[in-house]
């Protein structure tokens, strides 16, 4: 399976403290450039917080990306996962989202 830039999967999320996970979809931000070709992704979350900022972004469900509820993509909530993690492909973002997304993603403010 094909998978690119702005494809939203399903996968089980792993928690900060990485004993407990639970399926939720993310956006691929890219795949490596090596033999394992893993999924880099940023996580998307149905819990709604106050106010946006630069590293979130809204998306409302559609048949386009086949998610259930308003949900937010959490640009800065980045991680590896391996390909054969993937449960399945739901969607896409369409060509504004992912235009948001990538601007977004290219302003997230350097690590201290």
């Amino acid at each position: 399976m094909n998978i690119t830039t702005g494809d939203i999967i399903l996968i089980p999320y792993p928690f900060a403290e990485l004993i407990n996970i639970k399926l939720r979809p993310a956006v691929v931000i890219c795949t490596t450039s090596d033999y394992y070709k893993d999924m880099v992704v940023s996580a998307i979350s149905s819990v709604m917080r106050m106010g946006s900022n630069d590293a979130t972004l809204i998306i409302n469900p559609s048949n386009f990306n086949n998610l259930k509820v308003i949900s937010t993509v959490l640009i800065d909530r980045i991680f590896t996962l391996k390909r054969e993690n993937m449960i399945k492909k739901l969607g896409r973002l369409n060509d504004l989202e992912l235009q948001f997304f990538i601007e977004k993603f290219r302003r997230l403010p350097e690590l201290n």
